[in-house]
């Protein structure tokens, strides 16, 4: 009884952050589920075997609630969360989780490239996006830098669940609220008009635009992202080289220009699923 006591001790213990992130982060790690590693559900005995998942999200009410979800469940169990980017590759390396669930927004890094390194790190890990993002140029760069599944915060809690199914058995995944964007991709073969003039943009510089249309200022943005004003002010500069623009309330008008725009697709992409939800397959966003 001792020896289980002081194991359970051991496999509780949090990992660190890297070093030289001096900000306090809010992160968990539960006990470890083994075996250490499997891909997918597939014997009986596998079957008995909960996958683990770690929770990359900036939002306290979106990791309880996706937390309290998968807790729910007898096939997954989360071995970790965390709102910052360097601690959850401390998490991914420690945990060898098989899904991350991951906010394209976090501190002191960037989803996109956080996509990246998880593919790097272990190639057999599935990353399920869960964001506020719907935009075309977010859900694309997603699926580019390797994720394997695309679901929204509103989107329902069964949604989410079939999600984490059908990327754990190896599918992709595009929730019922993203798959009609992705087909109006196919369609025009391009991301469009709207959003071509960000494909110069980075991941990063994408996420401070992002953020601009959605009235951040450099402080608010610093703090967000946990970077300083400085590096912020240099984005900007950046930002403002790529699109032709002069002045920062010029990058400011075309942010929010491009954000309500998004919105207005949303709305109507909603509406259009709405009509047709009657027609759709029992699962509608699952795709081989």
């Amino acid at each position: 009884m001792q020896k289980s006591h002081l194991h359970q001790q051991k496999s509780t213990a949090p990992v660190e952050a890297v070093a030289g992130n001096a900000q306090p982060v809010h992160y968990v790690c539960e006990p470890e589920t083994r075996p250490r590693a499997i891909s997918c559900l597939k014997t009986p005995i596998a079957s008995l075997i909960r996958a683990k998942v770690l929770i990359a999200h900036t939002i306290p009410l979106v990791r309880f609630a996706l937390a309290s979800l998968i807790k729910s469940t007898d096939r997954f169990a989360v071995c970790g969360q965390t709102d910052a980017a360097p601690v959850a590759r401390g998490i991914f390396i420690a945990r060898q989780p098989q899904i991350v669930i991951l906010g394209l927004t976090l501190h002191n890094g960037d989803g996109f490239e956080l996509i990246r390194d998880f593919r790097r790190l272990n190639s057999a890990a599935r990353v399920l996006v869960v964001s506020a993002q719907t935009d075309a140029l977010s859900i694309q760069r997603a699926f580019r830098a390797g994720a394997r599944g695309y679901a929204t915060t509103t989107d329902d809690p069964e949604e989410i669940l079939r999600a984490l199914e059908q990327i754990l058995i190896g599918r992709l995944y595009a929730s019922a609220s993203v798959l009609p964007r992705l087909l109006e991709y196919l369609a025009k073969g391009e991301v469009g008009p709207v959003k071509s003039e960000l494909r110069a943009l980075s991941d990063r510089e994408l996420q401070v635009f992002t953020l601009i249309g959605r009235g951040f200022g450099v402080s608010r943005l610093a703090h967000e992202l946990r970077l300083s004003i400085k590096t912020i002010e240099t984005y900007q500069t950046h930002l403002k080289q790529k699109l032709g623009l002069r002045t920062a309330a010029e990058l400011s008008e075309r942010a929010s220009h491009w954000i309500c725009a998004s919105m207005r697709r949303n709305l109507r992409l909603k509406k259009q699923l709405a009509f047709a939800s009657r027609f759709r397959p029992a699962n509608p966003g699952i795709c081989s």
